[in-house]
């Protein structure tokens, strides 16, 4: 995905589709919304990509309001990347900005961005005063020479799927499982490891204390069960991830102070002073509470490593979460040859990997103790499932690892960000040494998707 600052010096040499939005979270109803305008764009060999504001509008129009965010700027470009999104336009946002015309603005993205076609949700608006609604913007588009597409809302649990909505469950009740839901994903935040005051490893849990930025949400005070993904082991788009224990809060049995994030990981041992790490959360396991003293604290520490263990040892079977099964092995003259079939892409990818693992006796039945994840960019599906495939026995070689489940939370033909659990070993007879392209195939029919993938042993 090409990302512009500001609208290019030459229009663009084929026509866009195009959205506009703030796009935080990039939530499922985000999601939902661009992978219908990519297929659009797609289908009409027309380029997909979505319009942006930096700063975000609220920080000018009223600055004085406190404004988190859910994703970093780089975060939001690459799981919109993920969607298969051709472009991000990034404008500058100013007081004067707010006050051009739904009229002049449109035109701009019409003579500098190509725009065929926009799509917007039902309670869109742009322009000065917001004069820009949907019926607004169609009158516009017959004059300008764009169509307009009105998506309806993305409902999920009983209302629309929103920022706002995911916000007010992260900061208000720390309710990380049901934003996780709505973001499709778990909620993750990211900070560069700085000394503390050092009393955990007093206590015999040493944590690593992250430095947040202030502009990024902070779910409620509290102790959750995380996984934690240190940068320092990204290859060649695979990240090391941990079973950790969080606490989100003051330290009150410590005589209170300023809110810090601290991650205990569980199956770690060494120095991560000055590391960049992410921590993705999974579930709250209690409020922050004072307790008596010393002896009080560490027992309740053990209980939640015990509790924390017990819930990432068993990814939930929501959303791209699968383990054996829409599978079976073809005759093959030398190497191993499997048919995969599922409900869409993510079905499919998440159960050709699982046949990949099986062969290699991945044992379903131990507990998870570990996690990659995998961020992957394609031409086309094939190329995509071929390399997601290898990105995993690349995670399987570099750190001794099998993998049980898979979580894919972003797929399009042209790029996938996943989540890999697993136990550490390796495997038990022959060993797969990299996916081929002989007599691949990917397709997509009435009944859904199906794939055959070559092994080489």
């Amino acid at each position: 995905m090409e990302i512009l600052q500001g609208f290019p010096r030459q229009p663009l040499g084929r026509p866009t589709h195009l959205s506009i939005g703030s796009y935080d979270g990039v939530h499922r109803g985000h999601q939902a919304l661009v992978t219908e305008m990519v297929q659009a764009a797609e289908a009409g060999d027309c380029l997909a990509g979505v319009v942006t504001f930096e700063p975000h509008p609220l920080r000018v129009l009223r600055p004085s309001i406190p404004l988190v965010h859910l994703t970093s700027d780089a975060e939001r470009a690459g799981l919109l990347a993920a969607l298969g999104l051709d472009l991000m336009c990034v404008l500058p946002f100013t007081r004067e900005t707010a006050n051009t015309s739904a009229l002049d603005f449109m035109r701009s993205l019409v003579q500098h961005m190509s725009m065929r076609t926009l799509w917007i949700g039902p309670d869109f608006a742009l322009g000065r005063g917001r004069e820009g609604n949907a019926e607004r913007l169609r009158r516009l588009g017959v004059e300008l020479g764009y169509e307009v597409v009105v998506v309806p809302p993305f409902d999920l649990d009983g209302g629309p799927v929103r920022s706002s909505r995911i916000r007010t469950l992260l900061a208000d009740e720390g309710s990380v499982r049901a934003a996780a839901e709505l973001l499709g994903r778990p909620y993750q935040v990211w900070g560069e490891v700085k000394h503390g005051a050092h009393r955990g490893r007093s206590l015999g849990f040493p944590t690593a204390n992250l430095d947040v930025s202030p502009e990024r949400l902070i779910p409620a005070h509290g102790v959750y069960a995380c996984w934690a993904w240190r940068e320092s082991t990204r290859v060649n788009g695979l990240m090391r991830g941990y079973p950790a224990v969080v606490n989100v809060g003051v330290r009150p049995s410590f005589g209170g102070g300023s809110p810090s994030t601290e991650a205990f990981l569980l199956d770690f041992e060494g120095d991560l002073y000055g590391e960049t790490m992410g921590l993705s959360f999974i579930e709250r396991l209690r409020g922050e509470q004072r307790f008596p003293d010393i002896g009080a604290l560490v027992g309740q520490i053990r209980s939640d490593v015990d509790q924390a263990r017990q819930i990432l040892a068993s990814p939930s079977a929501g959303h791209g979460v699968t383990g054996n099964g829409g599978w079976e092995e073809l005759r093959h003259t030398a190497d191993w040859a499997v048919r995969v079939t599922g409900d869409s892409p993510r079905e499919l990818f998440a159960r050709a990997a699982s046949a990949m693992f099986t062969l290699q006796a991945a044992d379903a039945a131990q507990p998870i103790s570990l996690a990659r994840a995998v961020d992957l960019e394609a031409a086309d599906p094939s190329q995509l499932l071929v390399s997601w495939l290898n990105a995993l026995l690349l995670g399987q070689e570099l750190g001794g690892e099998l993998y049980t489940a898979f979580e894919i939370s972003e797929i399009s033909p042209r790029g996938l960000r996943a989540v890999a659990y697993g136990h550490a070993g390796r495997p038990a007879h022959t060993a797969v040494k990299a996916v081929t392209y002989y007599d691949l195939n990917v397709v997509e029919t009435a009944e859904g998707w199906w794939a055959t993938v070559t092994f080489d042993v």
